[in-house]
């Protein structure tokens, strides 16, 4: 990866936790979840079932690999369905 590629992903990394900090993205953390199972995967990475613990509603999970392509796109996909009241 070039020096360019890792600031663009530093960006792109950048932005995501200041969504978190920003609380327009919610973080959790893996041991909220139980029974995780991969179902699927793709270009970008992993798709997992799993059980929320505390509530036990079955949900999809997605893990991406840290790249600046992929990166960019998850944020496009962020920015897609955020609502700025």
């Amino acid at each position: 990866m070039t020096s360019t590629s890792n600031t663009d992903t530093n960006k792109w990394i950048k932005w995501i936790e200041n969504g978190i900090a920003e609380e327009y993205i919610n973080y959790h953390n893996y041991n909220e979840f139980k029974n995780v199972q991969r179902i699927g995967f793709g270009a970008f990475g992993n798709v997992y079932r799993a059980a929320w613990e505390s509530s036990d509603t079955v949900v999809a999970l997605k893990s991406f690999e840290i790249d600046n392509c992929i990166m960019k796109e998850v944020v496009n996909e962020v920015e897609k369905y955020t609502i700025n009241y």
